[in-house]
């Protein structure tokens, strides 16, 4: 697998907040999305989902992707509704063989670690089904879904995170971040505990909009932390114009920002 880019992207344009009224067109958003990388060069931030399996097939084969990897609650849907073999099986399908072959090796490699119930066989393997799930191509980073992180932290996993950014790295050939709700308490704890993912991504923002344990604490963290850090959430909610949000968090040094098509429209 080629080897994942040195830097932080400067900029993730995702698909929308996560409350989107209405579905997106694939071609539409597709289209916007060409539109605003045409302005200003960014990497494409997909959720595992049909829609985003197809919107990633309408983009032009040179705009960079990255995966917010696993989505828990849709995993958990379809478990419920499907059984756990069919919700498997459905991600395969649309991840074709490639997705396939690359899954079965996760699985054969994490075995045993998965048999203990140990996060560190678990945690590659739903990165892998969800990755066959996006069916997209090569991809320039992979995220560790704010769930997962914050469950590890909380369970001073020190382990399983520095397993999955290696696993990320070695097997899945991307950069490896984690997206955090709680930037105050992960980012001293990389440090101390020697984890160093390729950047990490949660809330900044000039009103503490969910930035925890608070937003003085994350400012202290961000000021002392050699992790690079990718600023979420910078409109505070839609709240903060764009412009402002963005000043704000490259004043604290953020290596990029993150926002969504529902910005960009907004700040027209």
């Amino acid at each position: 697998m080629s080897a994942p880019a040195p830097e932080p992207p400067a900029r993730l344009i995702a698909l929308d907040g996560g409350d989107r009224p209405a579905p997106l067109d694939p071609v539409e958003a597709a289209r916007r999305l060409t539109a605003a990388l045409a302005t200003e060069p960014g990497v494409v931030l997909l959720r595992p989902s049909p829609v985003a399996a197809e919107i990633a097939s309408q983009l032009p084969p040179d705009v960079p992707l990255a995966a917010l990897l696993p989505d828990l609650p849709q995993l958990m849907r379809e478990i419920g509704d499907r059984g756990a073999v069919a919700a498997a099986l459905g991600r395969l399908r649309r991840g074709g063989l490639a997705g396939s072959a690359a899954l079965v090796v996760t699985v054969l490699r994490h075995l045993p670690a998965v048999a203990r119930q140990d996060f560190r066989g678990i945690v590659p393997v739903l990165l892998a089904l969800d990755r066959a799930a996006l069916g997209a191509g090569a991809l320039r980073s992979i995220v560790l879904s704010a769930p997962l992180t914050d469950l590890l932290l909380a369970a001073g996993h020190r382990a399983c995170l520095a397993h999955v950014v290696r696993f990320v790295r070695r097997r899945l050939g991307a950069q490896a971040a984690l997206e955090t709700l709680n930037l105050g308490h992960l980012l001293p704890r990389l440090d101390a505990w020697g984890v160093a993912p390729d950047f990490v991504m949660g809330p900044v923002n000039p009103r503490g909009f969910r930035m925890k344990p608070s937003a003085e604490a994350v400012l202290a963290a961000l000021r002392r932390s050699s992790t690079p850090v990718i600023a979420s959430e910078v409109t505070a909610g839609g709240t903060v114009p764009l412009a402002a949000g963005l000043a704000h968090a490259r004043s604290l040094g953020a290596a990029g920002v993150v926002v969504t098509l529902d910005d960009l429209a907004a700040s027209r």
